[in-house]
């Protein structure tokens, strides 16, 4: 048995260009992992050996469930870098989808929105830490077995089967998460310009990286789309949603999504689209104190996100931006809200634990309790999604009333829905 410090090294599950990955037994943490290998030759070229080493400290940089982990970063006895990782017990996207599409699979809304909701997740996190990913594509992304039920529920949804008529998703199985991995082409924007050489799978590397230039965040959400539009091949879905992916594939950067979640925002209005608004419905305005200017807003307050898309009948003005994990929970313009989708149907329930009055500059927590579904969406009171947390924290400015939303898509591709309101006092 071939052993590489302490780590016994088991079969090769990957072999890449400059190295090779093994399934191996740590007998200090009594677990399965992931090593891998820098191969000999390259390990001899500085340029390469630091850019090897660099992806394990990337990978350090990123906290996300979504994003595979990294153990270890150590040294063979034969000078060979090697890095630790997270095991991924269900292999990659692309053997699954692989595997299914010989079976006359097509991808639904809810498959899609199952890998644009982690996904979206593990690039905000990349992307917070000021990297670029840069080789996005459907066998950099694995899928594994979730060690602790996702739900806050209770024990019981350890057994997590649906009811026979509801049959789980194929694609993301009812205790799998999706995990991105394969940090080893991301570019650094915080120690450069995004310079960078070119670079990428094909059919998922964006126009910028197919010769040396600049690249910024905007080059993962082109990949993202590339593998969202492969995902979906064959597929009937909204046409709606063919708008999505040419807008995350325009040739200019800038004609693309501003952000991740702002491209989440517009997979989920595609596939799971609103509720049409109630015209009878009128604003009701709220005055705001202590508002400070969000980043954009000339007037101290900004509007809600524009996406090109109809949005719920209500509508904020904004007095402050995520700061850490606090994010900006504001007073503001509120248009009443229409009965919409149900919170519960065939074994799948949601529902948002949380106060529903809380006093300015009071943080507030609020807890999702999910039964039936392994993915799910927050839709903050500014109209940022945020997917798959067990947990948001909201500071309030100003006075007013406001929206918290949680949503999920069962496996026949329903949209399930709860609303939380809350009362902002002084």
């Amino acid at each position: 048995m071939n052993v590489v410090d302490r780590y016994q090294l088991h079969e090769v599950i990957g072999v890449g260009s400059f190295a090779t990955v093994h399934r191996a037994y740590d007998p200090l943490l009594n677990d399965t992992v992931v090593v891998k290998v820098l191969a000999e030759n390259h390990s001899l070229n500085p340029e390469i050996r630091e850019r090897f080493i660099a992806e394990g400290r990337s990978l350090r940089k990123v906290a996300s469930r979504h994003v595979v982990s990294v153990h270890d970063i150590g040294e063979s006895a034969r000078q060979q870098p090697f890095l630790v990782l997270e095991y991924a017990d269900r292999g990659t996207l692309a053997e699954r989808i692989r595997s299914l599409r010989a079976q006359q699979w097509r991808a639904r809304p809810a498959d899609v929105l199952a890998v644009a909701r982690p996904l979206a997740a593990a690039l905000e996190a990349v992307h917070g830490a000021n990297l670029v990913h840069r080789d996005l594509s459907p066998s950099n992304l694995l899928l594994t077995s979730d060690a602790q039920p996702r739900s806050l529920n209770g024990p019981e949804l350890l057994d997590n089967r649906q009811p026979d008529h509801q049959q789980p998703s194929a694609l993301i199985r009812p205790g799998e998460s999706l995990l991105l991995s394969d940090l080893g082409m991301c570019k650094d924007l915080a120690i450069n310009s995004g310079l960078t050489v070119s670079g990428g799978t094909a059919g998922f590397r964006p126009p910028e990286q197919n010769t040396p230039g600049v690249v910024d965040t905007r080059a993962d959400i082109w990949a993202a789309t590339a593998l969202l539009r492969w995902l979906s091949e064959g597929a009937d879905l909204p046409s709606s949603f063919q708008k999505v992916l040419k807008r995350g594939l325009a040739v200019r950067p800038e004609r693309r999504h501003r952000d991740i979640a702002e491209w989440l925002a517009d997979c989920e209005y595609a596939l799971a689209p609103e509720p049409e608004p109630d015209a009878r419905s009128r604003p009701v305005t709220a005055s705001q104190t202590d508002a400070s200017p969000a980043p954009g807003a000339g007037n101290g307050s900004v509007a809600e996100q524009k996406t090109g898309h109809p949005r719920r009948s209500w509508v904020l003005r904004l007095a402050a931006v995520a700061v850490a994990a606090l994010l900006g929970l504001v007073g503001g313009v509120l248009l009443s809200h229409n009965p919409g989708p149900a919170s519960s149907q065939d074994g799948v329930s949601l529902s948002i634990v949380g106060p529903g009055q809380v006093s300015i500059g009071e943080p507030a927590q609020f807890e999702a309790e999910v039964t039936g579904a392994d993915s799910w969406v927050w839709i903050l009171p500014t109209g940022r999604h945020v997917a798959d947390e067990d947990q948001v924290q909201l500071t309030p400015t100003a006075p007013g009333t406001a929206e918290l939303i949680l949503r999920t898509t069962t496996s026949d591709g329903a949209v399930l829905e709860t609303v939380h309101g809350i009362r902002v006092t002084e």
